[in-house]
């Protein structure tokens, strides 16, 4: 008979002694932390944020444990049932703790004569079947944001391929040279109109430089003016002092 959750966690090594008594009133964190320390147990380079702090960061936190297990372990988790945290969490909690304890039985066991070469070569297999997994979700996830634009895309890209047909169905026709010569034309001259448009502006910014320096100078020339004008009249005002 199946061990009991409990059971298979004291017997996998978990740190903590749980019980149903633990699950009788929804008790997320507890559902959260056996749930990490599993999923790390079965695959210490899987990625998982162990935020937990608001609504949106459990959530997270579930659809990236499912997945990951799905893809993983093959074991489909109804994150629904974690997400409540009560006795029915237990039920999907179960799947996992009894891969693990079904597997650290057999890794208990003794191999057979002629199993024991075999071993490094199913590790290394596993390992590259993991990775391969992953790379495929990664894979599968671009594709998807890609085809989410195909909608968007689609037209232009028929228009392109019609485009190209046409140009290798009938080499010796002239319409689609004679467009591709106009197009290459009209590029080339919003190129030179977009040259000329910035040397324009150059020599514009170069013109207002120099007006700006001329006003400058023209300034500071009549402040020099000024200064000396002042100076003049202080002198001025200390010999009438004096005499006064």
């Amino acid at each position: 008979a199946p061990l009991p959750p409990a059971s298979q966690m004291r017997a996998l090594g978990y740190p903590r002694l749980i019980s149903m008594d633990n699950f009788r009133t929804p008790n997320f964190e507890l559902v959260a932390d056996v749930l990490y320390w599993m999923v790390k147990r079965y695959d210490p380079e899987t990625a998982i944020s162990d935020e937990i702090e608001t609504e949106d960061d459990r959530v997270n936190f579930l659809i990236t444990i499912a997945q990951a297990m799905a893809v993983k372990a093959k074991i489909k988790l109804n994150a629904k049932r974690l997400y409540a945290a009560d006795g029915k969490a237990v039920k999907e909690l179960l799947k996992i703790s009894s891969m693990l304890y079904s597997a650290s039985r057999v890794n208990m066991m003794p191999p057979a004569e002629g199993e024991a070469e075999a071993m490094p070569s199913q590790l290394k297999n596993i390992k590259g079947a993991r990775a391969l997994a992953s790379d495929i979700t990664d894979r599968g996830a671009r594709l998807f944001d890609l085809l989410g634009k195909e909608q968007d895309v689609r037209q232009e890209r028929a228009r392109a391929l019609g485009f190209l047909d046409a140009i290798s169905g009938n080499l010796d026709s002239t319409a689609e040279h004679q467009f591709v010569e106009k197009s290459s034309r009209e590029l080339l001259s919003a190129l030179k109109d977009n040259i000329e448009n910035m040397k324009k502006t150059s020599r514009d910014l170069e013109a207002d430089e120099k007006a700006l320096d001329a006003k400058i100078k023209r300034k500071q020339a009549d402040l020099e003016r000024h200064e000396k004008r002042l100076k003049s009249l202080q002198s001025v005002r200390s010999v009438v002092a004096r005499a006064l």
